[in-house]
């Protein structure tokens, strides 16, 4: 029985490249032309959008050659990653149902909300750019070899 990947042509990692590169002049010119709040936030939600198209592109598209070696490095960068998240996750979750912050003299009342922002954000991305680059580097190292 033949195994069926469930992986995206190579093709959509260029098109992933591609809405990277648009997220990139999206941030660019909210920073320097933009200076309403309002519109600001419009280009904050569509850059994270084409962020967001971008890294599910890249992280999850088949390469030139998709061989036995490559899905074995896969699955070791995906484990790896998987067991990075978790940590992660643990720590931001202890410290904030438990209010860590709380017991620094020095800590903003705000940046609780802002670690719960990044919890809900920017945590599952790190996991595809922590797999993404780890991937990568393997790939790399094996080649070297």
């Amino acid at each position: 029985m033949k195994n069926k990947s469930i992986l995206m042509p190579h093709s959509c990692q260029k098109i992933g490249w591609c809405f990277l590169i648009l997220f990139v002049i999206v941030e660019l010119a909210k920073a320097l032309f933009v200076h309403d709040i309002n519109v600001a936030w419009y280009f904050a939600k569509a850059s994270h959008i084409c962020f967001i198209i971008s890294i599910f592109l890249i992280c999850l598209s088949k390469e030139k050659v998709e061989d036995e070696m490559i899905s074995g490095l896969r699955l070791k960068a995906i484990g790896i990653a998987a067991y990075a998240f978790f940590v992660l996750f643990l720590i931001m979750s202890l410290f904030l149902e438990l209010r860590l912050g709380t017991l620094f003299p020095s800590f903003p009342e705000d940046l609780e909300l802002y670690l719960s922002e990044a919890f809900l954000i920017f945590l599952p991305l790190l996991l595809f750019v922590l797999y993404y680059g780890l991937f990568k580097w393997m790939l790399w190292k094996s080649k070297k070899q």
